[in-house]
């Protein structure tokens, strides 16, 4: 009987590690794309402000959009900016 517990108690410990370890790489893979999509998100902003909006204010906000939308954000942002909500 004791012996069959320990093997269930193992089991379980085991299984929680292995669930929390796959939760913190899920995790860790969205923050790296996070993380990769505000810095191009930042530099199409910067190249938006150059080349064709001088007046375009880059903000963290902005940016936060950009990250999280990507390609959608970005038109969002832009689409914002064009009617003077941005």
């Amino acid at each position: 009987m004791i012996f069959e517990l320990s093997i269930i108690g193992v089991f379980v410990v085991v299984t929680i590690i292995v669930a929390l370890f796959a939760f913190f790489m899920w995790g860790l893979h969205y923050a790296i794309a996070l993380a990769i999509n505000s810095v191009i998100g930042f530099f199409a902003l910067y190249a938006i402000k150059a080349f064709v909006w001088p007046e375009l204010i880059i903000s963290i906000w902005k940016i936060i959009i950009v990250a999280i939308g990507g390609i959608v954000g970005f038109a969002v942002v832009l689409m914002l900016h064009g009617l003077g909500l941005g």
